[in-house]
């Protein structure tokens, strides 16, 4: 089945770029309405140590996305994504 085109495959090369951190390979859906929103939710999970060395790296300055799937665990980054498609985390389905 072809992927639709705005769908991106994060790749595990990207993920070892930033911060030489390792992350879970993904999908990606980028939203970018909310991108400085999503930022900033980032900035609040991961402190400003990490995320001013995530989003400076070569990837990082590139796709923002790649340096949140590699700092934030699973449940985090759905909200991250949440946020960028949405502007904030009203509405968010929470997982008992």
């Amino acid at each position: 089945m072809e992927k639709p085109e705005n769908v991106r495959e994060l790749q595990a090369g990207q993920l070892a770029q930033v911060s030489g951190g390792s992350g879970q390979l993904g999908i990606y859906r980028p939203g970018f309405r909310f991108k400085e929103a999503s930022l900033r939710y980032l900035r609040q999970c991961v402190g400003d140590q990490a995320y001013n060395e995530a989003i400076n790296s070569d990837v990082g300055r590139r796709h923002h996305y790649v340096a949140a799937r590699v700092l934030l665990n699973q449940a985090d980054w759905e909200r991250f994504v949440w946020i960028e498609e949405f502007g904030s985390l009203d509405g968010f389905p929470e997982r008992g």
